[in-house]
């Protein structure tokens, strides 16, 4: 026994002949009858058959269990050796393959990324070989043709590429998760916050609730967009409900901590009694409600407008201009026409049917202002044409481009142009009420200015000085009268046409420029 254990250097057993223990499977062995050897602790009843040929100590040498301890035993050795073992290498195959999967996974997600904050579509309709597969493969594609591990985890099992719009989704959720955690932690670090609340439909006409967090960290004022969320129902108690689980869903003590509350001028938002801002404040004593300033501001242009007829009628005249010059035709001639009038890259009429960003009409008046030239020669041109239904809508068009239309134009272009520039600050994340305030003021101030200062004066001097651009007639046609030859030397014309400018000038501002600029005072005192 003690030469054949010499000779195979992995067994010993006991002299007391009741058990064997085994080194490399870790456990007694009991070598008691035939090709057997069993684990318990029975003695042995014939010890001289652990030595047979086919049992005993050789039939557990042969064993599943022996060979593979055996088998781990000498990739051991080899390893405290500092030889290459077969665990070593497939360790090492593992660990690549594991690097290469976060490489790619990581490339996926940065990809993900750059497509959401760039605010472009990630998907196409068809994304089949030969079509334009979409933003996101289309630079997966890209970086595959850069990256040869990107390549071969592309073109692998069509289960294991993490493409499919499932897996992005998923991603998105992520990223979107970890900005939003982000902003609740810094929103619980600054304390006292105040939220911002609006709903709007989406392309597929359904209700989303946009909710905003505003607060102050790290010494600047923080307004970020927290989450969306699908609105079932519209009214004060499903809305206020709706606010109430967004808040409890992340965490965030409105009872104690939310201040401020801002929706728009709807009475289901802000009314006093049974309005969201109030059911709010029930639970929230601290939230002041704020009616959105900028929101303000555009409801004074629009009610400022509609009480006064000739500027609805003037931005209805804008919107025909647009849809007329907007026809692939008269389109084509309205760019040739402006490059032969002006240097530089021709400039496109703005369209005016949106009825909530009134301040953006700056830019139509402007636009219609500085072409107004090019605008009065194509409808010349088109009229003289020969295609009737054409030719009668540019002349329709060109007879109301008169006097007023010209003064209202410059008008409307200088107030607009101030408060375009109130309502982009009002909008702004880092405005505090204090400062709007101040603002809103201002703008009241320039109004009154306007009205008693010299403003109006440059507005007429600016409004002839186009008129005279456009070639269009001061005061209404009348029968020219040609003097007698024996009064030659003995009269003057220009006192007559001098007396009509300053009677269009005279009525242009009883009729047109101080009726607006009255109206967008009264609206900015009642709304503010």
């Amino acid at each position: 026994m003690k030469e054949w254990y010499s000779k195979q250097k992995w067994i010993e057993y006991s002299q007391s002949k009741d058990s064997a223990y085994c080194y490399a499977c870790r456990h007694f062995s009991l070598p008691s009858s035939g090709n057997s050897v069993f684990t318990s602790e029975e003695g042995f009843k014939n010890w001289k058959k652990a030595t047979y040929k086919d049992g005993g100590f050789v039939g557990h040498a042969k064993s599943e269990s022996h060979c593979n301890a055996m088998l781990a035993w000498a990739e051991y050795n080899k390893v405290t050796a500092g030889e290459c073992s077969l665990s070593a290498s497939l360790n090492a195959e593992y660990n690549k393959l594991v690097r290469e999967n976060r490489e790619y996974i990581k490339t996926v997600g940065e990809t993900l990324l750059l497509t959401a904050t760039q605010n472009i579509g990630q998907r196409a309709h068809n994304e089949t070989e030969g079509q334009n597969k979409g933003n996101f493969l289309s630079i997966m594609e890209l970086l595959a043709k850069h990256d040869q591990t990107v390549k071969r985890k592309m073109t692998c099992q069509r289960n294991a590429t993490y493409l499919g719009h499932n897996t992005q989704n998923e991603m998105i959720d992520c990223l979107a998760e970890m900005v939003r955690s982000s902003i609740i932690t810094e929103v619980k670090q600054s304390e006292v916050f105040s939220i911002m609340v609006d709903e709007t439909k989406d392309i597929s006409k359904k209700e989303q609730m946009s909710f905003l967090v505003r607060y102050y960290y790290n010494g600047s004022i923080c307004e970020s967009f927290l989450t969306f969320e699908a609105a079932e129902r519209l009214d004060a108690a499903a809305l206020s409900q709706k606010i109430i689980e967004i808040l409890q869903k992340y965490g965030l003590d409105y009872r104690n901590h939310l201040v401020g509350q801002t929706y728009d001028g709807a009475s289901v938002m802000s009314g006093k009694n049974r309005g969201v801002q109030a059911r709010i404040k029930s639970d929230a004593p601290l939230a002041f409600y704020v009616h959105c300033n900028a929101h303000c501001l555009n409801l004074v242009l629009v009610d400022s407008v509609n009480c006064i007829p000739e500027a609805y009628c003037f931005f209805s005249l804008l919107q025909k201009l647009y849809v007329f010059v907007s026809g692939s035709y008269v389109h084509q001639r309205w760019l040739e026409v402006q490059r032969e009038m002006f240097q530089g890259p021709p400039r496109e009429l703005q369209r005016l049917i949106i009825e909530i960003r009134w301040a953006c009409r700056y830019k139509a008046c402007k636009t219609v202002r500085d072409r107004l030239p090019a605008i009065m020669c194509l409808l010349k041109e088109i009229s003289e044409e020969r295609n009737g239904d054409r030719a009668v809508e540019a002349r329709g068009l060109l007879a109301q481009i008169d006097l007023k239309f010209v003064g209202l134009l410059v008008t409307l272009t200088n107030v607009f142009g101030e408060i375009k520039h109130l309502s982009d600050v009002l909008q702004s994340p880092q405005l505090n009420l204090g400062t709007a305030v101040t603002l809103i003021d201002s703008l009241a101030e320039t109004l009154n200015s306007y009205r008693e200062g010299s403003h109006f004066n440059d507005i007429w001097d600016s409004t002839v000085t186009l008129t005279e651009q456009c070639n269009i007639g001061i005061g209404p046609p009348g029968r020219q009268v040609t003097p007698s030859s024996r009064l030659e030397g003995y009269y003057i014309s220009t006192p007559i046409a001098q007396r009509q400018v300053n009677t269009d000038k005279e009525s242009f501002r009883a009729d047109s420029f101080i009726p607006i600029i009255d109206v967008l005072l009264s609206e900015v005192k009642r709304r503010f």
